[in-house]
């Protein structure tokens, strides 16, 4: 299953950036995230290869997913490998490019379904992932247009 879209954020690249790249801010946005942890510690340096654990709301429930960035690039690239380890796996990439004085985020999410279960229930899940993946984008949006966010300090 593959969710796309872009969004046209009227926001400069420095404002938007630490949105992604920053664990605090992602709660800005993904109000569902609750921590994100990293069992090796964070990297101070390229963290491509970093391992992360985040606890997400999901209804009444608290689960625990496991991560990887697998791809960075400062200010323009964001990729991630998230899943459960039983039934799914997610490839998130976020690609930014300045748009005069915004932002344009090229969002994509390739789920691979494991276990049998998971795939019957992509029948009710992928219409539902999409939603979940529009309410985000407009959730950062309207976050980075905003006010409250603080720069990058790169």
């Amino acid at each position: 299953m593959r969710v796309v879209t872009t969004v046209q954020i009227d926001a400069p690249l420095e404002k938007v950036w630490p949105l992604l790249d920053e664990d605090e801010n992602l709660k800005l946005w993904m109000p569902d995230v609750i921590e994100t942890t990293y069992p090796d510690g964070k990297p101070e340096g390229d963290p491509v290869g970093t391992r992360f654990v985040q606890k997400i709301r999901e209804g009444c429930r608290i689960n625990i997913y496991r991560g990887e960035v697998t791809a960075y690039e400062p200010r323009r690239l964001l990729g991630v490998r998230l899943g459960d380890g039983r039934n799914f796996s997610t490839d998130v990439t976020c690609r930014l490019s300045e748009q005069g004085t915004g932002t344009r985020l090229d969002y994509a999410c390739d789920v691979q379904l494991i276990s049998w279960l998971s795939r019957v229930m992509s029948l009710i899940g992928g219409p539902m992932m999409r939603r979940i993946v529009k309410r985000h984008m407009a959730n950062l949006k309207r976050v980075a247009e905003g006010a409250g966010v603080r720069d990058s300090t790169l």
